[in-house]
């Protein structure tokens, strides 16, 4: 994936990049409420490895790998998804044995409970895998 930005400040071999954020349909050409909306020229600010020495002020283009991106989507999306699922399922099994009558309303509040740990999972995945070099996106040449 490469992103392309402009660096506002460095700190040894990191910078932090501002860069354009895109939505899907930035590019859409029919007049919608979403293509209308502000949403489409946000700006986020991205730490990232600085290996070619790039200045504060140049555009620069990023790059992070595909594997990284990847894993880290499934990461996001598949744990909180399981966890509601797998949340239901404990909640009406494990009702009879806490002296509740199994059912729906027993489901949700597993399913609830355990989203919420699935949240906690996915930020200490986060920061354990922000520490490997691989999950950080990386200068990769100067535009300007």
């Amino acid at each position: 994936m490469e992103e392309i930005g402009r660096i506002m400040e460095l700190n040894g071999k990191e910078a932090l990049v501002k860069i354009e954020r895109h939505s899907a349909c930035s590019k859409c050409t029919h007049k919608c409420n979403l293509a209308s909306s502000t949403h489409e020229s946000d700006e986020i600010k991205v730490k990232v490895n600085n290996p070619i020495g790039a200045s504060k002020g140049q555009l620069v283009k990023l790059e992070m790998g595909e594997e990284p991106l990847v894993l880290a989507s499934l990461i996001v999306y598949l744990i909180p998804l399981l966890g509601l699922i797998t949340g239901y399922f404990a909640g009406i099994w494990l009702a009879p044995t806490l002296g509740y009558r199994a059912g729906e309303g027993i489901g949700i509040i597993g399913s609830l409970v355990f989203l919420a740990i699935s949240f906690i999972m996915v930020r200490i995945i986060d920061n354990l895998l922000g520490k490997k070099k691989n999950f950080h996106p990386w200068i990769k040449e100067i535009l300007d």
